[in-house]
Parts: C-alpha cells; sequence; structure tokens
C-alpha cells in the first residue's frame, strides 16, 4: 500500500479557501482538529484579508463537525473579537488516506472552494503504526 490510512482527522492541517469570481485574494489557514468515534473540534488561524476595518492581521475560528466515512461536514465560528455575525459552514469529501479534503464553504451571502491537507502525515502516521502494534509476551 503506498500511501497510509489513517484513523481518524486528528492532527495539524494546512489549507485555503477562494471566493466566488476572486472578490478577495485566496486565503490560507491552519487547522488543528480532534476527533473522536466521528465527532471532530478544533481551531482554525487565519490572515485577515476581507475584512480590513477589524484591524486583526489574524482571525481566530473554531470548529466543530462530523466524519461519516469519507464525508466530512463542519462549522467554523469566528471568535467574539472578529464579531462576523455568522457562522460557515464547510461540506467535503476526504481522500482514502485521510490526508486531503476537498468540498466547498458556505455562508449567508456566499460559497466558494476549500481544500485541506495534513501537516503531520508522515510523523503521525508512524506513531499511529507505532502504537497498534500488539506486544505478546
Amino acid at each position: 500500500m503506498s500511501e497510509n490510512r489513517r484513523s481518524s482527522l486528528t492532527g495539524s492541517w494546512s489549507g485555503a479557501y477562494r471566493y466566488p469570481d476572486d472578490a478577495f485574494p485566496e486565503t490560507v489557514f491552519n487547522a488543528q482538529i480532534e476527533e473522536q468515534n466521528g465527532a471532530f473540534f478544533g481551531a482554525i488561524d487565519e490572515p485577515n484579508v476581507a475584512d480590513p476595518w477589524l484591524n486583526l492581521s489574524v482571525l481566530k475560528a473554531e470548529i466543530e463537525g462530523t466524519r461519516s466515512g469519507l464525508q466530512i461536514v463542519f462549522t467554523k465560528f469566528y471568535s467574539a473579537e472578529a464579531d462576523l455575525g455568522f457562522a460557515i459552514r464547510y461540506e467535503g469529501t476526504a481522500n482514502e488516506a485521510l490526508t486531503r479534503i476537498e468540498g466547498i464553504w458556505i455562508n449567508p451571502e456566499w460559497s466558494g472552494p476549500f481544500f485541506m491537507t495534513r501537516d503531520d502525515d508522515s510523523e503521525a502516521v508512524a506513531a499511529e503504526e507505532e502504537a497498534t502494534i500488539e506486544v505478546r509476551r
């Protein structure tokens, strides 16, 4: 098998999302995710490229979602200091190895594509494989 299959989304991720008609620059983000039994939560940091009046260079958000097989759905809630007044829903599909997710984001006014890839893939897979080795005495 050329690609190791992960058992959860837990780990560090990087990604980007785009606005329709390139209304704003592509926005990159970093995420930390913790998944248990198909439910997950986490945190996202991203540069503030669309809302200069907020006087924040980095926007912080929390995410909550679910994974059913390869189908991923989560909602991003920006911090109170960003005060955007709405949440953003993400719907996507993970690859078989759970190392890449692609899909769309949706807010009350528009939507666009996003992707995210696992940052810690090789180290985490090795640690996960090591943790699952059965020791017989």
